[in-house]
């Protein structure tokens, strides 16, 4: 059965046009792709950025709640020192948000260590004034939280994570 020749010419042009229009259709799966897994990878960070400040933030409700026993000061002394050191990842060891981290680290490992320490037993009366001269030259929690929050700011504005 003989082809007509019209038929054999829309043939030959569909045979042309079809890879043209199916290299389209996958070159906007890969951007479309790209895009959501560009998407993906943002909303990841911000996720474990966001659980490095959340973990600091149950460490320091933990010390200062006085229905907490010092098991639950404990797991959330050790969340956050995992939270700390995976900050040095997630944001680099010279940014403002590691450093911050770092002051509570160190502020809080002292709180915890002094309230254990002179917190219910005897103890030496000098030992506790020199203790107590540290614990005044270290920063306000409250004011240590104030900074990390500033810091974090450029790092969770989620409208920053949506472009």
């Amino acid at each position: 059965m003989p082809c007509h020749p019209d038929t054999k010419q829309a043939i030959d042009y569909l045979l042309g046009v079809v890879p043209i229009i199916i290299s389209f259709a996958v070159a906007f799966i890969a951007w479309a792709q790209y895009k959501t897994n560009k998407n993906k990878l943002r909303l990841d960070l911000y996720n474990r950025r966001f659980a490095v400040y959340d973990k600091t933030l149950a460490y320091y409700q933990a010390y200062y709640s006085s229905d907490l026993d010092n098991e639950a000061l404990r797991e959330s002394a050790t969340d956050f020192v995992r939270a700390y050191r995976e900050s040095s990842f997630l944001f680099g060891r010279e940014s403002s948000v590691y450093k911050a981290l770092t002051e509570i680290k160190d502020t809080f490992g002292f709180l915890v260590e002094f309230d254990a320490k002179f917190g219910s037993e005897s103890y030496d009366k000098d030992e506790f004034r020199a203790w107590s001269k540290i614990k005044a030259s270290k920063k306000d929690p409250t004011k240590l939280m104030e900074s990390l929050e500033q810091a974090l700011k450029p790092w969770l504005d989620f409208q920053e994570i949506e472009k």
